[in-house]
């Protein structure tokens, strides 16, 4: 049972380790912490479904149709539900921060509301990518899974190399560091923040497609998602890329024992308690800072 845990974590951590790198982005460069991505996850998993089932192209398409719901969704929540209360200067910096939160929460029950009510309350996977069984610590483990995790480490490979290597990449950084700086070099801040928006909405797309194949997904399971991602970025420190991706492994293994343990119902209750424990003794999480 040790070896299935084991494995069974690796993959889970793979796949949660990329559905929040995007969330951790997202909030280093914008400040934003978006309540909306468990259902951004959910919407891009379940598009991805849809087209698999109605396409020559199989997973490709899903894959493509996947990566562009999740865009879709990212920017729509930057231009109906963001945008607006940025553009209120009758708010305070603190009161935007709170109406952000609600505002968001809001917008994940309607995009739950609007998947229930189009593709039905159910909970939907997508098939492997390959067959066959491969041999891991002596436990029988589908290829396809073993490929998911690889796939979920090389998009956060790419991801560091566009963010340290490319002008755009260099530009993000920058904003989540010193945005004046930035705005008094010249540089339009709100396209920045529409650029992390559409990366963010791509990153959870892809995820989401990996969750869908892994996990399954249904318009119920967004919130969730949400609170194993905050749990997450919490637990790392809000900003750090690099505790998100070792709090992903931490929460990954945790949650993968509570489903063989207790069963898959309560896999994320471990997570809840963890958020709770870590905002009440250490709100910087493990490697933020005060």
């Amino acid at each position: 049972m040790l070896a299935e845990l084991i494995v069974s974590g690796v993959i889970i951590s793979a796949i949660y380790a990329l559905a929040t790198t995007g969330f951790t982005l997202l909030y280093g460069v914008s400040g934003i912490l978006n309540l909306a991505h468990g259902t951004t996850l959910a919407t891009a998993g379940i598009v991805a479904w849809y087209v698999a089932g109605r396409s020559d192209l199989g997973l490709v398409a899903a894959l493509a149709a996947g990566i562009a719901a999740g865009v879709a969704a990212g920017l729509l929540t930057f231009w109906l539900v963001i945008r607006p209360l940025q553009r209120n200067f009758e708010l305070s910096e603190s009161d935007e921060h709170v109406f952000m939160l609600v505002a968001t929460l809001l917008w994940t029950i309607i995009l739950q509301e609007g998947l229930a009510s189009i593709f039905g309350d159910v909970s939907v996977s997508l098939p492997q990518m390959i067959p066959g069984v491969v041999d891991i610590l002596g436990v029988r483990t589908p290829a396809s899974s073993v490929f998911v995790a690889i796939i979920a480490w090389l998009v956060i490979g790419l991801l560091w190399f566009y963010v340290s290597k490319t002008k755009s990449g260099q530009i993000l950084l920058a904003a989540s560091i010193n945005p004046r700086g930035l705005v008094l070099c010249g540089i339009n801040l709100g396209r920045v923040h529409l650029l992390v928006w559409a990366l963010y909405g791509a990153l959870a797309g892809f995820a989401g497609v990996l969750v869908a194949m892994i996990l399954g997904v249904s318009p119920s399971s967004g919130l969730d998602l949400t609170a194993t991602a905050f749990s997450i970025v919490v637990l790392g420190g809000l900003g750090s890329v690099g505790g998100t991706l070792i709090a992903a492994n931490l929460i990954g293994f945790i949650e993968t024992a509570t489903a063989y343990t207790l069963g898959p119902s309560l896999r994320s209750l471990p997570a809840l308690i963890i958020l709770v424990i870590v905002l009440y003794f250490r709100p910087q999480g493990l490697f933020g800072r005060r």
